[in-house]
């Protein structure tokens, strides 16, 4: 059985690795990729790289992946990527083919025929197959709402989700997967509750898409029982939280809280389908505790101030010596100010910043790495080197990992020593900006990854205070549950962007484990 998967909005291609990961018994995989759709160019050259990757046989990636991802320059990553893909024409232009990269809803540069064409491609005639994607969601997300004041009609992106359910209409999968932010359930436009609109709009295409003649849909939760049936059939739920699915929970090494819809077209017998189980939680420092231990950079130093108030800064040459005199300057500071533990000091080699590709000594494993993460041929880590920091941000750095340490909290601003408050008016203000700095607790799953990151590292400052940073790319990669062997492309801002707006591949490979036997029921029966 080879059930065909048309991914919108893709990302990176989080939902779709983790759907395709689902192997049968002779090794090969049971959610068959046909399209992926991204906007985003640097997402769409990862998700381009990725379905490369897929064309091979399951662990047969060839040596010149290995090379080519150890040895990536976002500059010159044109030339090398044709390089690459000259050695396996045929599977490259299946990769090129899949992955397209297409702005839904720009009706200009890509109208509805042409996207339509590249799907009935991709399905060539078959009913039984799977839509997923996570519609853009900036838009209901609280973060968005809070910095424009609200929800507003004008917002395009407010009504992007009715491109996803326009194919649902025109093409009408046999099941669905739909992801968007916890803020969607609280969400309202003009007093309308936008969840129960975008639900009522799933359960029935055709009224806003009268001609496709849409069958309807039944709207289920991936966490939460039914608690009953209405007249129709329909499933029903206590409250709209019961659609949101907390990743910690079900075995996702971060506090990621996401609205999941799956919708099952009316004439799939659903009755198979059981919700998912509750595991374990997985905590941060089981998923990144093995990879090597690298430096913050540094790059600068506050040096005075303008007329303006604003600060003047004094470039540092980054170096060992440069760094490990800043360290060493803020923890004499730092252990008088905390009364620490004489134990705790400063690192006794010589670290890096890391690279883009670094050698990897042989580690204790852990179950999830060994089954999950690691790919032996690899023989190293990815995407794996930090950001430089201002001086002053290395010590509130190594105050939060230390106070984290000692204390088992990371500190709010009212608990930073005047000296080492950030010189601006929020900082001092009773409650603004309080989780400035967070230091990532190592025993507990850690945050949720957010786009964010990209632009700073202080809500994911790494527990040891010896290294003294912010997570790198692939630690933020890790605790989102991408293999180790999955590369992002583009620059290190590019890089954490998109796995910051990425679903956890592990997330969706439980998924796709809970729905495959909605499939293997209707094709017993067919």
């Amino acid at each position: 059985m080879s059930i065909p998967v048309i991914d919108l909005f893709a990302g990176p291609g989080g939902l779709g690795e983790g759907f395709s990961s689902i192997l049968d018994n002779d090794g090969d995989r049971v959610f068959d990729i046909k399209l992926s759709i991204e906007k985003d160019a640097n997402a769409h050259k990862t998700l381009e790289l990725r379905s490369f990757v897929r064309q091979f046989p399951v662990n047969e990636i060839p040596p010149e992946y290995y090379e080519y991802v150890k040895n990536y320059n976002y500059k010159t990553d044109k030339e090398d990527r044709a390089k690459l893909f000259d050695q396996f024409p045929e599977k490259a232009k299946d990769a090129q083919k899949e992955a397209w990269c297409c702005e839904l809803g720009n009706e200009k540069d890509f109208p509805q025929k042409k996207i339509d064409k590249r799907i009935s491609e991709g399905l060539q005639g078959e009913r039984n197959w799977l839509l997923i994607g996570g519609p853009p969601c900036q838009a209901y997300s609280l973060v968005g709402r809070a910095r424009r004041g609200g929800i507003f009609e004008k917002d395009p992106r407010v009504y992007l989700y009715r491109e996803y359910l326009r194919i649902i209409a025109k093409h009408q999968p046999s099941v669905f997967v739909m992801e968007n932010v916890k803020g969607l359930l609280s969400a309202k436009l003009d007093g309308t509750n936008i969840f129960q609109m975008i639900l009522n709009d799933l359960k029935n295409p055709s009224v806003l898409f009268p001609n496709s003649k849409s069958p309807k849909y039944k709207v289920f939760s991936l966490v939460t029982p039914v608690d009953k049936f209405d007249d129709e059939g329909n499933p029903e739920y206590k409250m709209d939280r019961d659609f949101l699915i907390q990743s910690e929970k079900y075995g996702i090494p971060q506090k990621r809280h996401r609205v999941i819809l799956l919708g099952i077209r009316e004439d799939v017998d659903y009755q198979n389908f059981q919700p998912l189980v509750k595991e374990t939680a997985v905590c941060l420092k089981d998923v990144v505790g093995d990879l090597p231990k690298i430096r913050s950079g540094v790059g600068r130093r506050i040096s005075g101030a303008k007329p303006n108030g604003k600060n003047t800064y004094k470039k540092i040459n980054d170096n060992w010596e440069n760094w490990l005199g800043v360290f060493r300057k803020y923890l004499v500071k730092l252990k008088l100010e905390l009364n620490v533990d004489e134990n705790i000091s400063e690192p006794n080699q010589e670290m890096t910043q890391g690279e883009n590709y670094m050698k990897k000594r042989k580690t204790k494993f852990n179950g999830l790495i060994q089954s999950w993460y690691n790919d032996p041929k690899l023989k190293g880590v990815l995407n794996h080197e930090t950001r430089k920091h201002l001086e002053e941000d290395l010590g509130r750095y190594l105050f939060s990992s230390l106070y984290l340490k000692e204390k088992g909290e990371f500190p709010r601003l009212k608990d930073y020593p005047e000296w080492l408050l950030p010189n601006h008016k929020s900082a001092r203000e009773v409650g603004k900006f309080a989780d400035r700095f967070r230091t990532q607790k190592p025993d507990i799953p850690a945050t949720t990854i957010t786009s964010h990151i990209s632009k700073d590292g202080h809500y994911f400052i790494h527990y040891d205070p010896q290294q003294c940073r912010s997570l790198t790319v692939r630690e933020a990669a890790r605790v989102q549950t991408f293999p180790d062997n999955y590369f992002f492309c583009g620059s290190r801002t590019h890089q954490f962007h998109q796995v910051g707006n990425a679903v956890p591949p592990l997330l969706a490979r439980k998924i796709a484990e809970s729905i495959i036997e909605l499939y293997e029921a209707n094709e017993r029966r067919a």
